[in-house]
């Protein structure tokens, strides 16, 4: 009987600690996003986390973002963002010009500076070099009442 319940106490403790670490290796063996659409994701999760040096790693010194007419500065050196991103957001797709990537857009996203919120459709400008991608702006380029 004692036999039994210890193995019934291991049997939850492996289910407990061993299976989420199971799903992990299993999501690692998931082929990786293509460089660029990683590269924006990232920038974007570190930025609405404001994870500044996550962000240094994927975004430029200063990063223009435009909404509308007003423009704002993104200094991941400086820890400083006139304006913040909202996760989550969605939908990122290519954007390529004569062949080459240029930038990513991501379908919905919200941006916030002071009390008011932006929604809309975005473009993550991207500079690459040597096969690494950097955001160097955001352009809102639609917006949702």
């Amino acid at each position: 009987m004692r036999i039994r319940r210890s193995a019934i106490v291991l049997g939850l403790v492996l289910g407990v600690f061993v299976a989420p670490l199971a799903a992990g290796a299993q999501q690692a063996a998931v082929p990786n996003q293509p460089a660029h659409i990683e590269a924006a994701r990232t920038f974007l999760t570190t930025w609405g986390h404001q994870q500044w040096d996550d962000l240094r790693a994927v975004a430029s010194d200063k990063v223009m973002v435009t909404l509308g007419a007003e423009s704002y500065t993104l200094e991941p050196g400086a820890q400083k963002s006139d304006v913040r991103v909202t996760l989550p957001f969605r939908g990122l797709s290519t954007v390529r010009t004569d062949g080459k990537i240029t930038g990513v857009t991501v379908e919905e996203m919200v941006f916030k500076v002071g009390d008011r919120e932006t929604r809309g459709r975005a473009v993550v400008d991207l500079s690459e070099d040597n096969g690494a991608f950097r955001v160097t702006g955001v352009k809102v380029t639609s917006t949702q009442p």
